[in-house]
């Protein structure tokens, strides 16, 4: 029969999976049958078809395959969190460490420096909170590669119990390799408590 003489050939000459020769298995079996019933096998205008159909049967499994191997482009997830393990006293324009870290995906916090690294290009916001010792004034900023982009004052000057905590979110965008990090905006003497007082950012796009 020069039906099945043509699905033999398609079939021989090309290599596919597993999954791909059984769905191509059950719709040349279909034709097959399809023109057995109809009497027109050796019909040299069902023979034409048939080759066209599977042609085009190739293209489609072909086109699903290719995009069942597709992946997406994600970025890496980067999110860290850390607080000052111990109360600390920095001077002048020293950067400040916060030693206990709380979560690090992607490793870009470094414990020993106080410094972020950005790993990758994008969106990165940025949250850090201060405690300052009673009648002391600290004024953390947030600054990259050496440049100031936001900062607060941790006034605490009113008295012997005053505790009052200061908290600043900003979110910009970072080059790779681009350094993030807290110090005292005024390069002055900045007392702060442990815990209370945090640095944490995420990579948001």
């Amino acid at each position: 029969m020069v039906c099945m003489y043509v699905l033999n050939n398609f079939i021989l000459q090309r290599s596919f999976s597993s999954q791909q020769s059984t769905v191509i298995c059950s719709l040349v079996w279909l034709l097959a049958a399809l023109s057995v019933a109809h009497g027109d096998c050796n019909n040299a205008l069902t023979t034409s078809f048939i080759k066209n159909q599977l042609s085009s049967l190739e293209k489609a499994i072909n086109m699903l395959d290719n995009v069942s191997k597709c992946t997406c482009p994600c970025k890496d997830q980067v999110v860290f969190h850390a607080e000052m393990g111990s109360s600390k006293t920095y001077y002048g324009n020293s950067v400040w460490v916060y030693d206990k870290v709380v979560t690090n995906v992607g490793n870009a916090y470094n414990t020993s420096t106080g410094k972020f690294t950005a790993p990758t290009n994008g969106i990165y916001q940025f949250n850090w909170y201060t405690l300052s010792n009673p009648k002391v004034t600290s004024h953390p900023g947030l600054f990259v590669n050496g440049q100031i982009k936001a900062r607060q004052a941790a006034n605490n000057q009113g008295g012997t119990s005053q505790w009052l905590t200061t908290g600043s979110s900003m979110a910009l965008p970072l080059k790779r390799g681009e350094e993030v990090y807290i110090m005292d905006v005024r390069g002055w003497k900045s007392q702060l408590r442990s815990q209370w007082t945090a640095f944490g950012g995420v990579l948001i796009n």
